[in-house]
């Protein structure tokens, strides 16, 4: 695990604990992307905000 990272996504940013795995890909999160209220768009294979506030208040 790592200090806190940033994570910034479609213009919204978090701060996350990392895990270092070498040479592997690690895929963001369930909780990343609940933080950030980003939804996955499966049929374009994106993300985008959540219909239902599509602006993050913080």
């Amino acid at each position: 695990m790592t200090g806190p990272v940033i994570i910034e996504i479609e213009g919204r940013e978090t701060m996350d604990a990392g895990m270092v795995l070498g040479d592997m890909v690690v895929l963001i999160g369930q909780t990343v992307l609940e933080t950030l209220d980003l939804l996955v768009y499966c049929k374009n294979q994106c993300l985008i905000p959540n219909p239902e506030r599509p602006v993050l208040r913080v």
